[in-house]
């Protein structure tokens, strides 16, 4: 199994006319172990009310990007990795983004921020997440939403590593029947690409994607990485969105 894979993020027009930094962030890799190769994708965004939810999306994403390797390296197969395993791994990113707020002494909820994660091998997927945005698949079935996005209990609310209760939030799956393609974002483009009212992705937007990625040369392309971020720029999706937007799209 050979990957391919383009990600880029970029910082919303609301940022951009305040000066600020984007909040976003995200990590993809391909580790191989032994003669099994192992695609891992992470996206983290942190909440547009602190100041330093950015620091807490890329400590969670980091930390959580060792956790994963560990643990393939020391189970030595996904199907081994347990659910209590992903709550350690995301209990360590928890952990970490504290000793951050503590070193800077500043409140842990400044460094809020959801987290989504994908780890795929060859014979099985295993998938989780805290609070919104989302993981699309491409299967026979056509292309799915694994989890629906958290958005709370009140309107432009959702749930973040950094909350007390985290931990109840943290969605999970698994499967023995990987994807051929999987996309993760983050909830700047969550409506763009999801229908709410039917509860699906927009094929019409990963299917030129996902082909585009199909034709290209195998691991990363960063020609196509920059023609990602020039359409997440784009006066068409800036239209529609102005917050961070981060996708990840991966095809083997």
């Amino acid at each position: 199994m050979t990957w391919k894979h383009i990600a880029a993020t970029v910082t919303g027009i609301s940022h951009l006319n305040r000066n600020e930094g984007g909040q976003d962030y995200c990590r993809v890799q391909v580790v191989q172990f032994g003669d099994r190769e192992y695609f891992i994708g992470l996206v983290a965004d942190g909440a547009g009310s602190t100041a330093d939810g950015g620091v807490g999306a890329q400590i969670a994403c980091d930390t959580i990007l060792g956790c994963i390797t560990v643990s393939i390296r020391d189970t030595g197969e996904l199907s081994g990795i347990s659910h209590e395993d992903v709550e350690h791994w995301v209990s360590a990113a928890r952990d970490a983004i504290a000793r951050q707020a503590e070193m800077s002494s500043k409140p842990l909820r400044e460094y809020a921020c959801t987290l989504l994660g994908a780890v795929i091998a060859d014979n099985h997927a295993r998938y989780f997440q805290i609070g919104d945005g989302g993981i699309v698949i491409h299967e026979e079935a056509g292309y799915t939403a694994v989890f629906w996005p958290d958005q709370g209990e009140y309107a432009n609310t959702t749930y973040f590593i950094t909350d007390e209760a985290f931990l109840s939030h943290l969605s999970q799956q698994s499967s023995a029947s990987p994807p051929d393609e999987i996309a993760l974002f983050t909830d700047g483009l969550q409506n763009l690409v999801l229908s709410f009212s039917r509860k699906v992705p927009h094929d019409g937007f990963f299917k030129p994607l996902f082909e585009t990625l199909r034709k290209s040369c195998g691991g990363e392309n960063p020609i196509l990485t920059e023609q990602l971020r020039t359409f997440l720029t784009s006066r068409e999706i800036n239209e529609r969105s102005d917050d961070d937007k981060t996708l990840i799209l991966a095809t083997h």
